[in-house]
């Protein structure tokens, strides 16, 4: 499927080419909103139906005007927190990484990130363009990483976003950090809110693998330091997921399932009951007791 998406809105009508694409052509101006459902074990809820779905916009409920649960492509930017707090643990991050990369199918396309190995601000996301080479983004994860510095946390969710803002479909920023936004004293950081707006009206997914440090002293109990709880706060209002980690081994679990998700999401669209430019709240959930639904919490309707 080929899904031609504004950064807030998706311009659809929905005609069948062959048996595996799909054409979108313009016809109405679409809200659209991508669901991760589980159920009370945390299980993913596959097919489920548009009718079984409740949409609602400031309250009041809306025509869901578009639906699928085709499994879609996905571009990404995986971004690794390499700074000094997080350095001991570069290559379980790095291994991780590679976990979620050799699980990614022929169409998803991705780039590498990733701060604190090199001096200032400097946030590095490679290769040059997206792209579905496995090989070709494992080498990038292979780079060493360098000494840990600075950890601009929100600047690097800032350049992902835009660096994904030209393409069309899915976008995802996969962001493994400890949440700890300590910019290089001498820059000018980027705020969390900045980076909420940004997600609002682009409508990039956010998914936060949060990282509690724990810290192991001889003859003492173990002291965890939590991740900075901004990272849930930006996951949950992008509709991607929050996963804190305490135990590194199981990191390459946490990024398989993060994969798992991203390929069993359903996709559906409404159209914006108001075009007043303001924030709108959404709310999704399924009929069905006992479901969870993550989903975007917001979006900025077109002006008038």
């Amino acid at each position: 499927m080929k899904a031609i998406l504004s950064p807030a809105l998706a311009v659809v009508v929905f005609a069948i080419t062959h048996v595996e694409a799909f054409q979108f052509r313009s016809q109405t101006e679409l809200v659209s909103v991508y669901a991760t459902v589980q159920d009370s074990s945390t299980r993913l809820v596959p097919d489920l139906k548009q009718e079984d779905f409740v949409i609602t916009d400031n309250g009041k409920e809306q025509p869901i005007t578009f639906f699928s649960s085709d499994i879609l492509p996905f571009s990404v930017v995986v971004i690794l927190d390499r700074s000094g707090s997080m350095y001991q643990h570069q290559f379980v991050i790095r291994d991780a990484a590679m976990a979620f990369v050799v699980r990614m199918l022929p169409e998803d396309k991705a780039r590498i990130g990733s701060f604190g190995n090199y001096s200032g601000n400097r946030v590095v996301i490679s290769p040059p363009e997206f792209t579905s080479n496995k090989d070709e983004l494992i080498e990038v994860l292979r780079v060493p990483a360098g000494q840990g510095g600075a950890s601009p946390v929100w600047m690097s969710v800032d350049q992902s976003i835009t660096a994904l803002s030209a393409l069309e479909g899915r976008r995802i920023v996969l962001l493994f950090s400890d949440g700890r936004d300590q910019p290089a004293p001498s820059r000018i950081g980027v705020k969390l809110k900045d980076v909420i707006e940004r997600s609002r009206l682009t409508n990039v997914m956010v998914y936060a693998i949060a990282f509690a440090d724990v810290q192991r002293r001889q003859g003492q109990d173990p002291r965890v330091r939590p991740p900075d709880p901004d990272m849930r706060k930006l996951a949950d209002d992008s509709g991607g997921g929050y996963f804190e980690v305490s135990d590194t081994l199981k990191l390459g679990q946490v990024f398989t399932r993060v994969a798992e998700e991203l390929h069993r999401q359903y996709w559906l669209g409404f159209a914006p009951p108001a075009r007043d430019g303001k924030i709108h709240k959404i709310s999704v959930r399924v009929k069905q007791p006992g479901m969870n639904v993550r989903a975007r919490q917001s979006y900025v309707a077109p002006g008038g």
